[in-house]
Order: C-alpha cells, then sequence, then structure tokens
C-alpha cells in the first residue's frame, strides 16, 4: 500500500500516514521503519503493509520510505580460523619417540638380533599412532565459510579438516553443493572414509599385539 506520512513526532518515535485515495490516518511507530539513512519527516512517500494492534486498531507495519537509500547493513566480522598448533603433549611424545627409536637401535646394533628391540619398537609404533590419530578441537567453536561468509559451527566434517591442515573451511550448505557438483570427488571421498575405517581397524591390531611383543623382546633382553 502506498501513502503519505502526515505526521511525524520525532521526539516520541511515531506518527500517522494517509492512504493514497483515503482520508484515515494509519499509525505507525519507528520500530516499523526499515533503516533508511536518514530519519521519517512528513511529507515523506511511503510504502508500507497494514495490520491491526491487540485493541484492534489499524497500524502500518514494514513501512519503507520510498525514494530514500536503505541504510547498509553492518558486515558480520570474518572468524579467522587458527591453525593447527602444536602443544606440550606433542612435544614430549616426539621426544619419548626419539628416546624409544634410539634404545630400539641401540639393543638392535649391540645384540645384532632384530628380536631385541621388539619391546622400545612396539612402544614407538603405539605412540606414533596415538599421535596420528589425536583429534584436536579448534579453540574457536564458529567459522566463516570461504564461500558465501556466514558464520557456521564446527562439526565432525570441519574439525576432521581443520586437523589436516585445511583453513578453507566451507559451511554444511556449500559443501553438499560441491558434492552435487562433484559425483566423482564424492565417491573418492567415501571410499578414503571406508579406508580409513580400515586404517582403524589395522590402529587395533597393532595396539592388541604389542602386549606379546613386549613380553616376547622383554624375554628375549633379560635372557
Amino acid at each position: 500500500m502506498n501513502g503519505k506520512i502526515t505526521s511525524w513526532k520525532d521526539d516520541k518515535g511515531f506518527g500517522f500516514i494517509t492512504p493514497d485515495g483515503k482520508n484515515e490516518q494509519v499509525f505507525f511507530h519507528i520500530s516499523s521503519v526499515k533503516k533508511a539513512t536518514r530519519k521519517p519527516s512528513v511529507g515523506d512517500a511511503v510504502i508500507f503493509e497494514v495490520a491491526k494492534d491487540t485493541q484492534g486498531r489499524l497500524k502500518a507495519t514494514h513501512v519503507l520510505l520510498d525514494g530514500v537509500l536503505l541504510a547498509k547493513p553492518a558486515a558480520s566480522k570474518k572468524i579467522v580460523t587458527e591453525p593447527v598448533k602444536k602443544d606440550m603433549l606433542d612435544y614430549f611424545t616426539y621426544f619419548i619417540l626419539v628416546i624409544l627409536f634410539v634404545i630400539s637401535l641401540g639393543l638392535f646394533m649391540k645384540t645384532g638380533t632384530p628380536e631385541s628391540a621388539f619391546a622400545p619398537g612396539a612402544l614407538f609404533l603405539i605412540i606414533f599412532f596415538f599421535i596420528s590419530s589425536r583429534k584436536k578441537q579448534p579453540e574457536n567453536k564458529l567459522f566463516s565459510c570461504s564461500k558465501c561468509r556466514s558464520v557456521s559451527s564446527h562439526d565432525e566434517r570441519t574439525v576432521l579438516a581443520w586437523n589436516r591442515g585445511f583453513n578453507r573451511l566451507y559451511c554444511k550448505s556449500c559443501h553438499q553443493t560441491w558434492l552435487r557438483e562433484q559425483p566423482k570427488e564424492q565417491q573418492e571421498s567415501r571410499s578414503s572414509y571406508a579406508s580409513s575405517k580400515s586404517g582403524c581397524l589395522g590402529l587395533f591390531l597393532v595396539i592388541a599385539s604389542a602386549p606379546i611383543m613386549c613380553i616376547f623382546g622383554a624375554v628375549t633382553w633379560f635372557v
């Protein structure tokens, strides 16, 4: 509906609109005016909708000042995703790995038999798989999509990508759009997911056989 502002009280934030071709006045409040580059004033042509308040009186809603530019919305602040950082546990495990490697190499060179290095070697493998499979969580639970710039919450997919070193993250909607456009890549991602399951099975077998290797290596070492 079109009309013109015939009354406006700037100090109180309300006024009245006279619809085109009618003699009645319709109340409107500043909260119903779409954000413009200036405040309403008497004589402004407006486009609006009409509704009733709780007392059954007419009021204008969604008031748009005709010919007045709308204020630009504030740009949402881009959330920068920090790359994965090493923590004290990482450096400690690296230190342990170096020690185990030196012990394994020293035992092998001293005895000349691979069995003597089984115990520290098994521990080396367990710690190595622990480091490679440990999943960290980003400090900020939100991220900005690299395509549509919308702010989204991290899920298992984005956390996994972040742990793998990808800093360009995409929201679920953009990711699904990409999958629909790239069916071959989608199949490859599913196959890689299946291979990751087999990798977990291999890790389980290594961990399950580690105690036997440790016992065998310890007996060989002391005997």
